[in-house]
Order: C-alpha cells, then sequence, then structure tokens
C-alpha cells in the first residue's frame, strides 16, 4: 500500500517541484522525517537519470549521502583513517619514486571530489609537507564550508572550492598541478562522461594523476571492455581505468586491484598515470 502512495504521489506531483520539496526537507534535520522519504520523492530519477540523481543528492547535502562526511572529529583524525585511504597514499608514494619525484619534488596538488578537504589535510601534513598549493573542490558545497571551517582551526593552507567536477576548467581556470587525486567520483560518471573527465584531468596535470574507484568483483578492471554498471551501487559505473587513460595518450605505471575482497567495507581499484 505504502509503494502504491508513493507511486501515486510521484505521479501527480511534477518532478522539478518534488526536488525542490526534497531539497528543502534535507535542510529540516528538525523535522521527524527520514531521509529515505525525502529521497523516495525523486526516486524515479535515478532510473532516467542517474548521474542527476547522484548529483542533486550530493548537492543538497542529503545525510543519507553525507552523514559519513560530516563528522570532523572521525574524518580528520589520521590515525582513524580508513586503511584504504592510507594505502592509497602508499601507492601514490611509491608510484611517484618509482618515475624519480621525490615528494618535496611535488609543489601542487589538486583533488577532484574532496568533500572537507580531509584527505588534502593528510597529504599536507604526512605526504608533501613541501608542497605549496593544496586545492580540492567537490559539489557538496556544506561539506566545503565545512572543511574550511576546520581547516581555518588547524592552520592549514588547503583551499577547497564548491563546484561540480564536470566544470573543473572554470573552476580552475588556467591552472594546473603536479598531482592530480581522483578518488571515486568518476563511479558518477558513465564511460562517455568519465572519458571526458579523465581527460580534462590529465590536461590539468603535470606529473602524476591517482585514480580510485569501485572494483569489478570478478575480475580485474583493467580487463573490461566496456564500463559497467556497479551491481552493489545503483545509478554507479564501475570502469577500465587503464584504458580510459590510455585513450588520452597518458600511461599507467602502476596499478592495484583487490576486488575480489572487501577491504575495509570497500574494494580496492587504484591506477596512477603519468604522461606518455
Amino acid at each position: 500500500m505504502k509503494s502504491l502512495i508513493k507511486e501515486g504521489f510521484r505521479s501527480a506531483i511534477p518532478l522539478p517541484a518534488r526536488m525542490r520539496l526534497a531539497a528543502w526537507l534535507a535542510r529540516q534535520p528538525w523535522l521527524p522525517v527520514g531521509d529515505h522519504v525525502a529521497v523516495g520523492l525523486v526516486r524515479d530519477l535515478l532510473a532516467t537519470d542517474p548521474k542527476g540523481f547522484h548529483k542533486f543528492l550530493w548537492s543538497n547535502h542529503f545525510m543519507g549521502y553525507a552523514r559519513w562526511y560530516d563528522s570532523e572529529g572521525e574524518l580528520f583524525a589520521f590515525e582513524q583513517m580508513q586503511p584504504s585511504r592510507i594505502e592509497f597514499f602508499r601507492d601514490l608514494t611509491a608510484a611517484l619514486g618509482a618515475q624519480g619525484i621525490e615528494p618535496s619534488d611535488v609543489r601542487s596538488v589538486f583533488e577532484i571530489g574532496c568533500s572537507q578537504g580531509y584527505l588534502l589535510r593528510y597529504a599536507e601534513m604526512k605526504v608533501f609537507p613541501s608542497c605549496s598549493e593544496i586545492v580540492g573542490i567537490d559539489i557538496d558545497a556544506p561539506a566545503i564550508l565545512k572543511g574550511q571551517e576546520v581547516l581555518a582551526r588547524a592552520g592549514s593552507h588547503v583551499k577547497l572550492m564548491a563546484g561540480d567536477m564536470e566544470d573543473v576548467d572554470s573552476l580552475v581556470a588556467g591552472r594546473t598541478f603536479d598531482v592530480t587525486l581522483v578518488p571515486g567520483v568518476l563511479s558518477y560518471l558513465d564511460e562517455h562522461d568519465a572519458a571526458r573527465m579523465v581527460a580534462r584531468v590529465v590536461a590539468r596535470t603535470g606529473k602524476m594523476v591517482a585514480f580510485a574507484g569501485l572494483a569489478c568483483l570478478e575480475r580485474n578492471n583493467n580487463e573490461l571492455t566496456r564500463s559497467q554498471p556497479s551491481p552493489n551501487h545503483p545509478g554507479q559505473w564501475i570502469h577500465n581505468f587503464e584504458a580510459l587513460i590510455t585513450k588520452v595518450g597518458w600511461r599507467v605505471v602502476r596499478a592495484r586491484w583487490e576486488g575480489a575482497k572487501e577491504y575495509n567495507l570497500q574494494t580496492i581499484c587504484f591506477v596512477f598515470a603519468v604522461p606518455a
């Protein structure tokens, strides 16, 4: 019965009106309405425009998406950082070293999908302490604002900006960075859009791009002939990062796939690339 009522409501009210209502509900934590109710108002968008669905939820800081990223105490406490993220930076450092690039050689770092900037803060303190420019963007404006406040109190020089990753050209204008981090966000783009995003990223990177994404559970991502929908993450995509990178004229220098097992509730698929 409840499902029929929901379907009837969605059919009777135009999607734009439901999106406005859902966004308003997401900003009213005092209301005795679960986040699932607000998301349910626009659930049909997931079928017709999955990218738009995810962007809508993230940009409006829906707690079903953003709750884990709302705890500054855990996010910025390095000893509590998820092990997979530590492994990501270890692999990045090893990949740079294999190219003869020392951490002190990295003068600028850029992250796409930075949330509150906790990974950039870790990079600033633990990986690239000599780096003079550290910048991040994320579509989640409330997370950016909170991160800016936390980083300012810590005396960090990490700079965060709110914006859609697909607008990266206008967000960073003509700037380029030594190292760009792209941890996870390409899963919200299909193969065509992900390929366009990879081209934009490498055009703004001088030394290395580090990707992390959803892993295929049955075989290494680099064996996929096409990107495929994730069976466990509705509306998200599993990519062959190596194919996307090769397509834009860069080359992979290190990769790690452990998709056959969960690692701290996540799968591992890391790829590190440099100009060809």
